[in-house]
């Protein structure tokens, strides 16, 4: 049987990654290999999802190290820690091959030999060829000793690249984050950074009382983005990763019974949903190394009667409220600064690959950028909208903008006088976006206009595929 290969890479080295694997065209055809890199994601799969079931079943992974890799959060956050976990449980070989001269002391890899021959980079070789002629016939010298050694023996314990309780990533033997990581997130470094230092301190306290963390902020700033960033980047450092929806009692009590089948607590089937609540609390309490999110938490008093009182754990909140009390200690959430902002911008648009630095983009993108940037405030949503409509549009960076200021004018005229937490650009981003769906299918519009009466998560398919529902909607 040939041998699984996992390539991780950074797009910006595509090009050197298709010559590589040119060079081991020979070991494919002769069915010696069978190498996958995430080009070969079909349509319509979940590409985060398929990126970890086939890093979790290679044999071999081959990490292609340049300084686009180490500056890919993906990449080394996701991949390269997977790997170096099932390399320590040896269950896969992991082969770094510099590409590109860069500075990798101290990295998760290298304590592993690298290729080519002494380290020395695949550009810095007379030519690429002679190169990846001397990393083939390394890796081959590499599956010769696989082969030898025969088939890895499965760990006694389950390892944390495939943990069998995990439930989306594989890192943490519990995790009901019910999102995907966000591939265009930009910034907020400093913020997470600081929650990382509260919540560590808190960590290595003898607690009586669990201190919480509040990232606080206006409508559209990010903070619900910049939570599930928290929970993704640091969650090895978690057995258990619990999120929960707090807009409501409702909303919170439906996701704790969730919660507590996730956990699989005996109330979790109790007819009281006040006694499952307890009963999470109570494990909470009893447990060490858990984080827990409560998104929306604009209702304090309501999110705090969710919350335990004592035990070694994580709590954080996402809200809108501003006076904390007792209940956590916050941290402001304001406007992107311009490069953040700019740099988001073009890889929503697509303009740059998700991985890419800001310096890759051309000085007119970049220029243009900041003008919308600036228009738009700063503001993570608008931005995010903005990216969005110019890359389902094709339009250029400087057309979105002056649809935008014609749009804003009309809007203007029309915002009532009332206070609001949505900042202007994010009314007329959105406003631009659903003007675009409303001209491409009118139908999806009046959709759009039905649902915006329901609850924002998790509408029900059956409520508009349902024939009786559908005349219904059709009358409206």
């Amino acid at each position: 049987m040939p041998i699984n290969v996992f390539i991780s890479y950074a797009h910006r080295d595509r090009k050197l990654r298709d010559e590589l694997a040119a060079h081991l065209s020979n070991l494919r055809n002769q069915h010696v290999i069978h190498d996958w890199f995430d080009g070969d994601i079909l349509p319509g799969i979940e590409w985060e999802q398929d990126i970890l079931d086939h890093l979790s079943t290679a044999r071999i992974i081959l990490l292609l190290i340049s300084a686009y890799f180490m500056n890919s959060t993906f990449c080394t956050s996701v991949e390269l820690q997977q790997a170096i976990v099932r390399h320590e449980a040896h269950e896969a070989r992991v082969i770094p091959i510099i590409f590109r001269p860069t500075d990798w002391k101290d990295a998760p890899f290298a304590k592993l030999q690298v290729l080519p021959t002494n380290g020395k980079p695949v550009s810095k070789w007379p030519t690429h060829h002679d190169a990846f002629e001397d990393v083939v016939k390394a890796i081959r010298r590499a599956m010769e000793d696989l082969n030898a050694r025969g088939s890895p023996k499965p760990s006694t314990s389950p390892s944390r690249a495939t943990g069998t309780i995990s439930m989306h990533v594989g890192q943490v033997p519990i995790w009901n984050v019910p999102f995907r990581r966000n591939p265009f997130f930009s910034g907020r470094d400093t913020v997470l950074h600081t929650l990382h230092q509260a919540l560590t301190r808190q960590r290595t306290a003898v607690l009586t009382q669990v201190q919480t963390q509040a990232i606080s902020g206006l409508g559209g700033i990010g903070k619900t983005q910049t939570a599930i960033e928290y929970a993704y980047r640091y969650r090895d450092e978690y057995r258990v990763v619990l999120w929960a929806k707090a807009d409501s009692r409702e909303a919170l009590s439906s996701d704790f019974v969730a919660i507590a089948g996730v956990l699989q607590l005996p109330e979790k089937d109790a007819q009281d949903q006040s006694l499952t609540v307890n009963a999470i609390k109570q494990w909470l309490e009893r447990s060490t190394d858990w984080l827990l999110i409560l998104d929306n938490a604009d209702d304090l008093p309501i999110a705090q009667q969710f919350l335990p009182t004592t035990g070694k754990g994580h709590i954080l909140l996402t809200t809108r409220a501003r006076p904390m009390g007792k209940i956590a200690q916050r941290v402001e959430l304001d406007t992107m600064e311009p490069e953040e902002g700019i740099l988001l911008l073009l890889r929503r648009a697509g303009i740059l690959s998700p991985d890419a630095p800001l310096a890759a983009a051309s000085a007119v993108d970049r220029a243009q950028a900041l003008q919308l940037v600036a228009a738009l405030g700063g503001l993570p949503l608008a931005l995010d909208q903005a990216g969005a409509y110019i890359e389902e549009t094709g339009s250029a960076l400087l057309r979105y903008l002056e649809l935008y200021q014609t749009r804003r004018q009309a809007l203007l005229r029309r915002r009532s006088k009332l206070p609001t937490d949505h900042p202007e650009p994010v009314a007329t981003t959105w406003s631009l976006s659903f003007q675009q769906v409303e001209q491409a299918n009118p139908a999806a519009a009046e959709l759009l206009r039905f649902c915006a009466f329901l609850h924002p998560d998790a509408i029900p398919e059956e409520l508009i595929s349902n024939p009786v529902n559908s005349c219904i909607f059709a009358r409206l």
